[in-house]
């Protein structure tokens, strides 16, 4: 991202309003309601937007902005009412008739998808006319720099920062030039040089013609950028009208539904007080000797640039990263392993680092404080259901039960759970990284409260937040970053916003930052291997080096092992298990898994070895791979169609097929039979030289795979799915069809692997194949491929076959038993793992 300033410019003091068009409606909705399990997220809701207007959309978490914003967007569709684009009814919308229409949505939480680079989620997200024609990497660039992003397009998403995946997400809803373009909570990851970009964007796009609808939770922000709002209360329209006409307590009173007194609590009247937490040189990653102190009832703020090392900082205060230097609790001197014992820490991505998806509101609280709920180490559920329902009152927490997951609640609602869990756990020491970001106005005041009762208690509260007026309220004492380091102590009267920003501001032209840290904010030094060890390949090098040097231990114990006759053998049998191993890799990418590989190659050799023999006509030969083929389509689409819409576990549903299919293998021929034809087994076995024409095909598709995979977008979709099932929704891809289409190929791909299989072995033998299942799963992953799906590699697939093949062949070589076989695989595993993520760990630190 651009280099950051906190200073506020004319544009956003003074902004230029675009004329309204009054009249020119572009979408409206009328009696919108939209149930969750019969409870009512939105009742009767009608609004209307108007063409070249920035319409602000307010109230507080809950309230049914975003439940409103995904029905515009076609994610959900309403229970009742109908939907209005330029005059005509367009209801029900779904993601892609919405797309059509040209609504585009930049959602709070980005839908980024982590396991793909910049460029491809670029290209997976937006409609073909957006690069119209031109290359991909052109039209990519210019989306980054109107939204001020100074990053590499190869960059992979997951080493983003919350700021930049929103400002990127952004980006994504500009570049398709919009009729209606919704922003829901732009700015609450931004700084204020990002929001200035912003702003100015927002501007431009309303100026022609675009209706801006604009969630956010900052009253200020409808000043600088709006011409209307409307609130949403509880589901209803809570009131609206001309920002010009509305005071800022006429708003807050439509949004809260009761008068708000003061926006902070009052502040430590007199200094002096007991020294509770005293820092010292600390250092760590991003920052570098930072020294304070706090005393008993202060709030501790940090404040500074984006990316100065506050987060870093906020971590290692809390125990959770490694840092050098001192920390005294109380008195008492604490390594970072105390720290994690004694300090509670509210993070900012509360997504990826704040919640358990997958826990209820219950668990997510309750987590880190079990302990106290404990007796004799049994957990006391009424206790904890007391101390959580207490909790969640004084806070405020708006949730449908306590054992409703969390995702059911709202972003605010979530940050509560997250400070309310930080509460329960009873620390000596709370460090809150932006912990109002996304949450409204009167949840804020709630938040404020119970911080300010924390510090009064004589516990130190430290607070970092991008909002320099928040620090002003709230903090007794403010340290300033900037490059890692603490430029500027403010306390008392000295606590304003304007000192806060200067110090920032004035600090960031002469603090000069190591040589070392230079190049590694510039991303110079190292650049090309820190790239290569980051991509999905970058496994193939590390196993390709153990393939030659296996292969030279074998040669050294016995020279035949490299004879052309030997070489030939291991490539034919590494050829089947390559190409079934391939389609074990696209559903490991889908973050599924198949079972059923390795019996359905057994079975469709079992089935072809009623037609393909000797003596049998073409036709019946033909009718013979037709029913191999259809075998292959019908596993597959049975496989898909389980998981997707029988909504079975990969596991539960291909496990079930593996018996199915072993069952019908067995049925059909209870032992070996049905010699395949000599003609048919000579074509697929022939050779160039040591090396088969089957081995020489399979390379050619590893390469077309990889191909498909990484430059077109089904490849882009198929990775989407794994890395992030919800934002591959959100941006339109049809998860469900893709995700059948991926098993269909898995399942042909194996189809390609029982042919060799079927040359190997000759006949139809029902007990050939199974193990092929727990073998492509370990070729899979000595590739590379995540379990967690959205990475992988065909040609890292490809080389961990020939690497256990390579295995099977050197122990036969040396003449050991075979549980070295299997002691050698699961070595090969864990010294891969290893080696993947200490590297990749070196190169992105």
């Amino acid at each position: 991202m651009t280099n950051v300033s906190f200073e506020t410019s004319a544009a956003l003091a003074h902004p230029r309003e675009p004329a309204a068009s009054e009249g020119r409606v572009t979408i409206s909705l009328t009696n919108i309601s939209k149930l969750y399990s019969g409870i009512a997220a939105l009742s009767d809701v009608s609004v209307s937007f108007n063409a070249g207007e920035v319409h602000a959309v307010l109230g507080e978490n809950g309230a049914g902005k975003s439940t409103l914003m995904s029905i515009i967007s076609g994610v959900n569709q309403p229970n009742t009412g109908t939907i209005e684009f330029e005059g005509r009814n367009v209801s029900p919308l779904m993601p892609d008739t919405s797309a059509e229409l040209g609504i585009a949505i930049s959602y709070q939480h980005p839908a980024i998808l982590d396991d793909l680079s910049v460029l491809e989620n670029l290209q997976v997200s937006l409609p073909k006319p957006v690069f119209a024609g031109r290359p991909a990497r052109e039209v990519a660039q210019e989306i980054l720099d109107i939204v001020g992003l100074e990053i590499p397009l190869r960059t992979r998403a997951a080493s983003l920062t919350v700021g930049q995946k929103q400002m990127l997400e952004i980006g994504k809803a500009l570049a398709t030039k919009p009729k209606v373009l919704i922003l829901d909570e732009p700015t609450a990851a931004l700084d204020k040089d990002a929001t200035e970009i912003l702003f100015r964007q927002v501007r431009k796009v309303a100026a022609e013609g675009t209706a801006v609808i604009y969630i956010t939770h900052r009253l200020a922000e409808i000043r600088q950028i709006a011409q209307r709002v409307t609130v949403l209360r509880d589901g209803k329209v809570g009131g609206g009208g001309l920002v010009s006409e509305l005071s800022d307590e006429a708003v807050l009173n439509m949004i809260v539904g009761r008068k708000l007194e003061s926006a902070f609590p009052p502040k430590l009247a007199e200094a002096g007080g007991k020294e509770v937490l005293t820092v010292r040189n600390l250092s760590g990653n991003n920052f570098k000797d930072v020294s304070f102190e706090a005393r008993s009832g202060e709030i501790i703020g940090v404040a500074g640039v984006a990316g100065n090392g506050q987060s870093e900082f906020m971590r290692a205060l809390a125990g959770l990263d490694r840092s050098t230097g001192e920390v005294r609790l109380d008195g008492n001197a604490l390594s970072h392993r105390q720290l994690i014992h004694h300090a509670a820490f509210m993070p900012a991505d509360r997504l990826t680092e704040g919640i358990s998806a997958t826990f209820s509101v219950r668990e997510n609280a309750a987590l880190g404080a079990l302990s106290s709920f404990a007796t004799a180490g049994v957990v006391s559920r009424k206790k904890e259901m007391e101390e959580v329902t207490r909790t969640f009152e004084s806070l405020a927490v708006k949730t449908p039960g306590m054992e409703a997951r969390i995702k059911a609640l709202s972003g605010g609602n979530q940050q509560k759970v997250v400070l309310a869990r930080a509460l329960l756990e009873q620390p000596r020491l709370l460090v809150a990284d932006e912990p109002t970001q996304g949450v409204d106005v009167g949840a804020r005041f709630e938040m404020y409260r119970i911080l300010r009762e924390i510090s009064s208690g004589g516990k130190p509260v430290i607070v970092n937040s991008s909002d320099a007026s928040e620090l002003e309220g709230l903090c007794d004492k403010v340290i300033v970053f900037s490059l890692g380091r603490v430029v500027a102590t403010l306390t008392g009267d000295d606590v304003t916003e304007a000192k806060i920003v200067a110090a920032a501001v004035n600090a960031h032209h002469h603090i000069v930052a190591d040589d070392t840290e230079d190049e590694r904010r510039s991303g110079k030094s190292g650049g090309a291997w820190r790239h290569f060890v980051q991509t999905d390949n970058a496994p193939a090098l590390p196993l390709l080096i153990v393939l030659i040097g296996l292969a030279l231990v074998g040669y050294s114990s016995n020279p035949n092992f490299l004879s052309p006759f030997n070489l030939y053998n291991m490539l034919m049998l590494a050829t089947a298990l390559c190409f079934i191993s391939i389609g074990q890799t696209i559903v490991l990418m889908l973050r599924g898994v198949d079972l059923s590989v390795g019996p359905l190659a057994g079975f469709l050799v079992v089935v072809a070895s009623f037609f393909v023999n000797d003596g049998q006509t073409a036709g019946t030969i033909a009718l013979g791979f037709l029913l191999m083929l259809a075998g292959a389509l019908a596993v597959g689409t049975v496989n898909g169609v389980l998981i997707r819409y029988g909504k079975f576990t990969p596991i539960a549903a291909t496990l079930a097929m593996y018996m199915g299919l072993q069952g019908l293998s067995f049925l059909l021929r209870e032992g070996p039979g049905g010699y395949i034809s000599f003609s048919v087994t000579s074509v697929l076995s022939a050779q160039l030289g040591p090396v088969p024409y089957a081995f020489l095909f399979l390379v050619l598709c590893v390469v077309a795979s990889e191909l498909v995979l990484r430059k077109t977008r089904f490849g882009w979709q198929l990775r989407a799915i794994g890395s992030g099932e919800e934002s591959a929704r959100r941006i339109g891809i049809h998860n469900d069809r893709v995700a059948i289409i991926g098993y269909v190929v898995c399942a042909l791909f194996v189809g390609v692997g029982a042919l060799m299989l079927m040359a190997q072995i000759g006949v139809g033998d029902p007990q050939q194949g199974t193990s092929y299942t727990l073998s492509s799963i370990t070729a899979v992953v000595l590739g590379g491929t995540s379990l967690a799906g959205g990475r992988g590699s065909f040609v890292g697939t490809a080389i961990g076959a020939l690497l256990l093949t390579e295995v099977l062949a050197v122990i036969s070589f040396l003449g050991l038993a075979q549980m070295h076989q299997y002691l050698f695989q699961g070595l090969l595993i864990v010294v891969a793992a290893v080696i993947y993520s200490t590297v990749r760990g070196r190169a992105s630190s």
